[in-house]
């Protein structure tokens, strides 16, 4: 394509300016609609400028009947047969008016690509044409009062004359012929595109397999005005086909039967089985409208990119075969019946999957409970007997000295033994927070520049011994805060916990409050780490840890984090973090408090 300011000295400075000095108008557009060339008569005729054409989509001239015609027949018979001849559409002119044109088009490979050439005559140059014969007869009328000596020849131009009139008459009625039919095809034409749109409306959104079928069969079967309708299911293998729902001109919908798709008819399914939608006339069976006889029928595949899903099959009287417009309606029907089924089955195929994780869910749940409730006695007799072994052993003096291989291991028996105590209580803890059964102890009134300092005493020890700083920031007159104490402080001992582990030597961990205008923040923070921002939102799932983070290897099982979204929700509170810049925050938002 000419650059803009190429097409413009071509079409309004070029030497010869034949484009531009032809009586009719003319235009040049791309397979895609873009007109690509425009000559002054047209652009005189829509009273555009140049720039306001050019470039443009055909379809911004066109009415919207016009816009139809053009995307059903004019564009579709132009790439057929590369030429359209006296074809009538209108188009819109600046001002709004529209133009009825007589159109002839002729289609060419320019440049490796193909243009399409039209010229455009105003109808009213017919009017033209009917004024100049009128003004021959009168010219005719005043030879034959001047020149009495020339009947004959006045009788041969009286002869023409009639000879231009019926000519014209007969023009006349072919023309109001066409129209009609014109007329007619694109009455048709609108009332297919709002059936087919109603259907996509009825079967789009649709996840149930046998509405989506039931509404083609029955929207098709009304709208055409067509004695039978069904629409079939095959099976994995192709061999058996169902009938869905079935129609008649009692609008009575029905489940049919199945039957074999090979002995059935022969020479239609292999077709079918191609994608092909076949038209034939056939004797039809007693089983669609309850005596024999001769329908014109229709069959169209079901099918998408995947395979052949089923078929509709359309019946009526043999003398009123199917057009090419209702062809092409059903198979675009068909088209998004395909759509929608594959839609319908994905879904009921993850339904079932998220039936059965929830079920396996479920399972490892119970199992997890109960290995719980299981494990949680004998290990507390474990404890007990390691501190009544502690009781004998200390006066013997085993615990004397560090290098004591019996005060090692012994410590390694109570250190191992507290871990897991302590991860059996996890998991009783998360199976009680899912079950949902335990009512919150609100507490009115806490004040946290007293209550955060008690919970964060235990890990001052715990910092220093790992060159750690940790910094308490708690402004006074915070608002109080009405919340459930043993939730709370099982969050920020967790979140603390947390942040003792990940941070190195030398980096700080900042417990700290402030109030919002909408309620009140906690946050814990720690330097010197950073989540990866496609790990952030994984933290809070059960049994996750990240991997490679863990710089003092105390190990971990992944629920102290999980437990902690868990008593976040119970509380109403609202947990996120957020992780840049060498540093991860855990943000706790109380969107009201007391």
């Amino acid at each position: 394509m000419l650059p803009e300011a190429h097409c413009q000295e071509f079409m309004l400075c070029h030497p010869d300016e034949v484009l531009n000095t032809v009586p009719c108008g003319f235009l040049s557009f791309t397979d895609d609609g873009t007109i690509s060339l425009v000559n002054a008569t047209m652009l005189e005729l829509l009273g555009h400028e140049f720039d306001a054409v050019w470039g443009r989509r055909i379809e911004s001239i066109l009415p919207l009947a016009s816009r139809v015609f053009f995307q059903t027949h004019f564009f579709p018979l132009l790439k057929l047969h590369g030429k359209v001849e006296e074809i009538y559409i209108s188009v819109r002119s600046k001002q709004g008016t529209d133009i009825p044109m007589l159109v002839n088009g002729v289609r060419r490979e320019r440049v490796g690509s193909f243009v399409n050439d039209c010229i455009f005559v105003p109808m009213r140059q017919r009017i033209q044409y009917e004024a100049e014969i009128l003004q021959a007869k009168k010219i005719a009328e005043a030879a034959i009062l001047a020149q009495n000596l020339a009947n004959a020849a006045l009788e041969q131009v009286q002869v023409e004359l009639a000879a231009k009139q019926v000519e014209l008459l007969e023009l006349n009625a072919k023309l109001e012929k066409q129209v009609e039919q014109r007329t007619a095809q694109l009455q048709q034409a609108l009332s297919f595109e709002s059936l087919l749109q109603r259907i996509t409306d009825k079967v789009r959104d649709s996840l149930d397999e046998a509405q989506i079928l039931q509404t083609a069969v029955q929207e098709l079967g009304v709208g055409l005005g067509i004695e039978y309708c069904d629409a079939g299911i095959y099976n994995a293998d192709q061999t058996l086909v169902s009938i869905a729902y079935k129609y008649d001109k009692t609008q009575t919908l029905t489940q049919g039967q199945v039957g074999e798709i090979a002995p059935m008819r022969p020479v239609i399914y292999p077709s079918l089985l191609r994608g092909e939608a076949s038209q034939f006339c056939e004797i039809a069976p007693d089983w669609v409208l309850h005596s024999s006889s001769q329908l014109a029928s229709l069959a169209c595949p079901i099918y998408d990119d995947q395979g052949i899903l089923g078929d509709l099959w359309l019946f009526r009287q043999k003398e009123g075969s199917f057009s090419n417009l209702e062809i092409r309606l059903v198979q675009q029907v068909a088209n998004h019946c395909a759509i929608a089924m594959r839609q319908s089955r994905l879904y009921q195929a993850a339904q079932l999957q998220v039936q059965e994780l929830e079920r396996l869910n479920q399972l490892k749940d119970d199992f997890l409970s109960t290995v719980s409730h299981e494990l949680r006695t004998p290990m507390s007799s474990i404890k007990m007997a390691t501190q009544m072994l502690e009781i004998s052993l200390e006066p013997l003096g085993v615990f004397t000295s560090d290098s004591n291989l019996i005060n090692r291991y012994f410590k390694i028996l109570q250190e191992e033994g507290q871990r897991e105590i302590s991860l059996i209580n996890d998991l009783l803890d998360m199976t009680r927070l899912d079950s949902g059964t335990e009512p919150l102890n609100l507490t009115d009134d806490v004040i946290l520049e007293f209550y955060i300092p008690h919970i964060a005493e235990p890990f001052i020890e715990r910092t220093r011994n790992q060159q750690q700083q940790l910094e308490i920031k708690i402004p006074e007159n915070l608002p109080p805060l009405t919340t459930d104490l043993s939730y709370l402080e099982r969050i920020l001992t967790e979140l603390l916990h947390n942040a003792w582990k990940y941070t190195p030597p030398g980096e700080t961990i900042t417990l700290s409050a402030e109030a919002t205008p909408t309620g009140l923040e906690i946050l814990v923070s720690n330097s010197g780490v950073e989540i990866p921002a496609d790990e952030c939102d994984r933290i809070f799932d059960k049994f996750y840890r990240i991997p490679n983070n863990d710089p003092w290897k105390h190990g971990g099982t992944g629920l102290g984090l999980a437990l902690v979204k868990k008593f976040a929700d119970q509380l109403g509170i609202d947990i996120s973090v957020k992780s840049t810049y060498g540093e991860t925050t855990f943000v706790l938002k109380f969107e009201s408090f007391g």
